[in-house]
């Protein structure tokens, strides 16, 4: 798929407190104001004409910035004026949305519009949902802007997030990330039966698990008994410094499911056969060094096991 391009990029507020976010989603329109201005003045480019009318306005409903009106003025220029080549973004329902405007600006019952070329999008290039929760504060923060358009100055950052990009900082802190995942997977085989059983504690418990029961207890076919404080489901864990596929077999067998949504079998140096196994009973997971691993970096263990295997 080609990268998205552009070399503008706008904002637009969809209605006051987003009354016509829906209706331009939905309808793939981008929905405006400037009530008093005919469509007329707007799509010939009467400018002079409408800066008047505004100025008029805004000194009628008691508004003393001087600026208002061409503030005003130069938003809905930037809206009239856009060509498809540029990117319009919002906000809506927790998620970015972006499009592209085309033709001139028509009305309906509801307010002026412009069409959108295709449809308005909540997803970057690879099919990912652009929640405003994982996306750039320097975007995020443009749908505080009071007015209804204003030119995005981060297009580099929205050119990225389009396109599904990372900064060269992002990037170079994935790979050292990448690194000390897989030291860290070398450093769990140092680690004594009886630490690894600790960290596998530590980990389910630093997740907000409850642990039940106490590690090594006298449970013959369990290490750990947890409860997900959510959803309250129970789940059983055991804990093993090696093991083959033969072990991994046994204890699916004796796991009782009865009154447990899952049983994990942890193992920190498991066998080749073991390591390539794919097991088929949904109920029993096998977690093993490179997931353990990933885990540790994750929920901020990595210190703790340095401790242990220094």
């Amino acid at each position: 798929m080609k990268p998205i391009t552009f070399e503008e990029a706008y904002y637009i507020k969809l209605g006051r407190k987003g009354e016509w976010e829906q209706s331009s989603i939905t309808k793939d329109r981008a929905r405006i104001g400037w009530d008093s201005q005919t469509l007329e003045d707007i799509n010939h480019h009467n400018w002079d004409k409408i800066c008047k009318q505004l100025k008029k306005q805004f000194m009628d409903n008691g508004v003393t910035d001087k600026g208002a009106p061409t503030r005003d003025l130069n938003a809905l220029r930037a809206f009239v004026e856009s060509t498809s080549d540029d990117v319009w973004i919002t906000f809506y329902k927790g998620r970015l949305w972006w499009c592209r405007l085309m033709g001139p600006v028509r009305s309906d019952k509801i307010s002026k519009y412009r069409k959108t070329k295709g449809h308005w999008s909540d997803q970057d290039i690879k099919k990912n949902l652009l929640l405003i929760n994982q996306i750039s504060g320097r975007l995020s923060k443009i749908q505080r802007f009071q007015g209804t358009v204003c030119r995005v100055k981060e297009t580099a950052d929205l050119r990225r997030l389009l396109n599904h990009e990372l900064s060269k900082e992002s990037r170079a802190i994935e790979v050292a990330k990448e690194t000390l995942v897989k030291k860290v997977e070398s450093g769990l085989h140092l680690l004594h039966w009886r630490d690894f059983e600790t960290l596998i504690d530590l980990l389910f418990t630093n997740a907000g698990w409850h642990r039940l029961s106490m590690v090594g207890n006298t449970m013959k076919y369990v290490d750990i008994e947890c409860e997900e404080p959510i959803t309250k489901d129970l789940y059983q864990i055991q804990v093993k410094s090696a093991a083959a596929v033969t072990d991994f077999t046994q204890y699916s067998k004796k796991f009782s499911r009865r009154g447990f949504k899952r049983l994990y079998f942890v193992v920190h140096s498991p066998s080749p056969d073991l390591t390539s196994y794919k097991p088929e009973d949904k109920n029993v997971e096998l977690v093993l060094p490179k997931r353990l691993a990933q885990m540790v970096v994750d929920l901020g263990l990595t210190d703790w096991l340095l401790k242990k295997i220094k």
